[in-house]
């Protein structure tokens, strides 16, 4: 199953279910324009994808993901005019991480955040034709079932 699967379970269970999108910069610009729903969660193709092979015959994998946090704003908002927004999406990237640590899939937890590990979390203003408002994260995610081969 893709992670973005994953990915889009974990938004669908954050304060105020927000929308969710996936695609490249390109497709995202054009689905935004047919949102209807926002706060929306605009998750770009993960990249890179590291392998790490393990005694055990397993191997585990890691993935950094790029979401956005976005709300719909107005064109003539003024960049402190959207702190407010700025704010909210960051309460919701916090959400997304703490709920991707505890996100079960089957028996046990289905990603491992290394303690230490840091993640980015840039503003975001007047994004996409539609103009939103928001923050961008970078986070790694490491996948903790895997199959044996």
């Amino acid at each position: 199953m893709p992670i973005r699967n994953q990915i889009e379970a974990i938004v669908q269970s954050l304060t105020n279910s927000p929308a969710f999108a996936y695609g490249t910069t390109n497709e995202l610009n054009t689905l935004a324009d047919d949102i209807t729903t926002f706060p929306c969660v605009f998750m770009y193709p993960v990249q890179p994808i590291e392998l790490s092979p393990h005694v055990n015959s397993s191997v585990s994998n890691t993935f950094t993901l790029t979401l956005e946090f976005l709300f719909k704003t107005e064109f003539d908002q003024y960049t402190a005019d959207n702190e407010t927004y700025v704010s909210q999406a960051l309460k919701l990237a916090n959400e997304l991480i703490v709920k991707a640590s505890t996100y079960r899939e089957s028996e046990g937890r289905y990603f491992k955040i290394k303690t230490g590990t840091k993640a980015r979390c840039l503003p975001v203003y007047n994004k996409f034709d539609a103009n939103t408002t928001g923050v961008s994260l970078t986070i790694t995610l490491t996948a903790m079932y895997f199959q044996n081969f």
